[in-house]
């Protein structure tokens, strides 16, 4: 049943992927919530029967806002502190992160949106952290090789996402920009939401 929710959540966003590759904003405005909100549903009937009840308690969180949402997911992720082995893939997640904050100070720098450089390091530092977390689990022995697949999956294809939005926003403007956001978007979410099924 969830998975037939799930494949519906895939309907409705292969829809909306049709809608912004068409440019057609009328079908866009129906399907793009309407991925997400089967999405949570999915992940609400979930719920009860989630092995890791700490991360479904936080999972609907995430949705709500970006920042917001990487927060929740951060505290999901590390209900104790990150296995000291993870700290590797800190420094690498660390590195590319700062290779992007970086192009995107400049970026902002040189259009005079100033105001805009904090806030857009502190929503950075959130998602490489985000990032990192689910990375870590493969250190969590309390995490399931199906589970660590997709909450990895799902975390890369978010952080992903985010990128190539500030990129085409802030950056340098890239063809089918969009199309590659909402994708990668829905993608990483539906991901994300398996965490609680599999």
């Amino acid at each position: 049943m969830l998975m037939l929710w799930l494949g519906f959540a895939l309907g409705c966003a292969a829809v909306d992927w049709f809608a912004v590759a068409r440019a057609d904003k009328r079908l866009e405005y129906i399907f793009k919530p309407a991925t997400m909100l089967v999405v949570i549903l999915a992940a609400g009937l979930a719920l009860p029967h989630a092995p890791n009840s700490w991360f479904a308690r936080y999972f609907l969180f995430g949705l709500v806002a970006f920042l917001a949402g990487h927060i929740a997911y951060i505290i999901a992720l590390n209900p104790t502190a990150p296995p000291l082995e993870a700290l590797w893939l800190a420094l690498s997640i660390a590195l590319v992160g700062a290779w992007l904050m970086r192009q995107l100070w400049r970026a902002l720098r040189a259009s005079k949106q100033n105001s805009l450089r904090a806030p857009v390091v502190v929503y950075g530092i959130a998602i490489s952290v985000m990032l990192w977390s689910a990375w870590a689990t493969l250190y969590r022995a309390d995490w399931s090789a199906p589970q660590r697949a997709c909450v990895i999956v799902g975390a890369t294809l978010f952080f992903i996402s985010d990128a190539m939005l500030a990129w085409n926003r802030f950056v340098k403007p890239f063809a089918a920009a969009k199309l590659a956001v909402i994708i990668t978007y829905h993608l990483g979410q539906i991901a994300l939401a398996l965490t609680l099924m599999v």
